[in-house]
């Protein structure tokens, strides 16, 4: 268990109605209730593994800003965000709602239907697909970026799961509202035959210090029609390395290798004009593929990433040490510290030349995530993220 303060209770509602014949797997059914939710996990895996745009130079938690939610959290024993946080201005507000709801919602997720071997970004797996996107897609109105799910996750069983997470702070019946959109989001890539998992969506309600009502979270499992893409058996070792690849790609990013992050993660083969692409991705297809690998690489090699150790092993990355306001004495910390690095063997093999991160880069990262899990653990005043040996993550709260 970590921090005790950071664990907090938050009713959880999975609703029967929405799955086939009512019948709901047994262990998100035992997950429901009032159910134990450790923020000091679920926060850090935000902001390693499930923090929107992690490879992109302008995402936030390249400054550590997701550490500011530690401090969102009442004392109460019940999840409730402090009223300073509660009355933040509407923008800041919703995207503190949308990240509780992202933290939450897959942090609950990975503890009733893991270990996961990998948790991507639902757009960017969408994309690694341009072929099959191109048989099914019939109406441009039915894609877009704005279609494809948060997530997609594979358990160790080979199954594979979707999941598009909502939040709000706004009322409960605007919580249910926005559910009707995420399951349009999720309805961009259909999973069937034995790859098939679960295919979920969630949406989280926060109250403020006056917990009324109480924050909770509802999970369905809605029917989705005409997706953009459907995967199946046929495609599973074609899921895994892309999905591995987009893995690597975000431990990349999140130690601020972000030109190397961004090619991993675009297939050699997508078009400029493609449904599922962000503006800036865009203009960066426009602009000749080798030169932007060239650059990719030189960036690596003249990178000076802080150096630091971890069981006996090495890692390249980022390190910060932060004070922290004294806030009242339910949060007893003064500082907090942060480690994230990517082992240097890695990052050695991706910088070699352009040919690692164009043609050669899902040979190059194998023997890196063969078999490896995302894996979470907690201890008194620290967590840790990591993946296999080829990343590791932690939090460490510092009296």
């Amino acid at each position: 268990m970590s921090t005790s303060f950071l664990v907090k209770e938050l009713d959880i509602a999975v609703d029967d109605r929405t799955w086939p014949k009512n019948i709901v797997n047994p262990k998100l059914k035992s997950g429901s209730g009032r159910v134990n939710i450790d923020l000091g996990e679920a926060l850090h895996e935000l902001g390693t593994i499930t923090m929107p745009n992690l490879m992109s130079p302008a995402c936030p938690a390249l400054f550590w800003a997701w550490l500011r939610y530690y401090l969102a959290p009442s004392k109460h024993q019940d999840l409730r965000i402090k009223m300073d946080f509660s009355d933040l201005d509407p923008h800041q507000k919703g995207i503190l709602s949308d990240d509780f709801g992202v933290a939450l919602a897959t942090h609950w997720v990975r503890k009733r239907l893991g270990p996961f071997a990998q948790i991507v970004d639902g757009r960017k797996f969408a994309n690694q697909f341009k072929d099959l996107q191109r048989k099914q897609n019939k109406s441009k109105a039915k894609v877009g970026m704005s279609k494809a799910p948060d997530f997609v996750m594979q358990d160790f069983k080979g199954k594979w799961h979707i999941l598009e997470c909502k939040g709000t702070q706004s009322s409960r019946e605007y919580q249910k509202s926005v559910l009707k959109t995420a399951i349009v989001q999720k309805r961009a890539i259909r999973l069937v035959g034995s790859v098939r998992g679960e295919q979920l969506a969630s949406s989280v309600y926060l109250t403020n210090e006056d917990g009324r009502p109480r924050s909770n979270m509802l999970v369905v499992d809605p029917d989705g029609d005409d997706p953009l893409i459907r995967l199946s058996g046929q495609q599973a070792d074609e899921m895994v390395v892309k999905a591995s690849r987009l893995t690597v790609a975000r431990a990349m990013g999140s130690i601020g290798l972000n030109e190397v992050a961004i090619e991993m993660s675009l297939p050699p083969d997508i078009e400029a004009d493609s449904e599922l692409l962000l503006p800036s991705e865009r203009t960066r297809l426009r602009s000749d593929r080798r030169d932007r690998l060239a650059r990719a690489t030189e960036r690596a090699r003249a990178s000076t990433l802080a150096r630091f150790e971890h069981n006996s092993r090495t890692y390249q990355g980022r390190v910060g040490l932060f004070d922290l306001p004294p806030v009242g004495p339910e949060f007893p910390y003064r500082k907090v510290r942060v480690r994230q690095g990517v082992t240097p063997e890695l990052i050695r093999e991706i910088s070699i030349s352009e040919a690692h991160i164009d043609d050669r880069v899902d040979e190059v990262i194998r023997p890196f995530v063969r078999s490896a899990k995302l894996d979470v653990q907690a201890a008194e005043d620290q967590t840790s993220v990591t993946y296999g040996e080829m990343f590791y993550s932690d939090v460490e709260w510092i009296r």
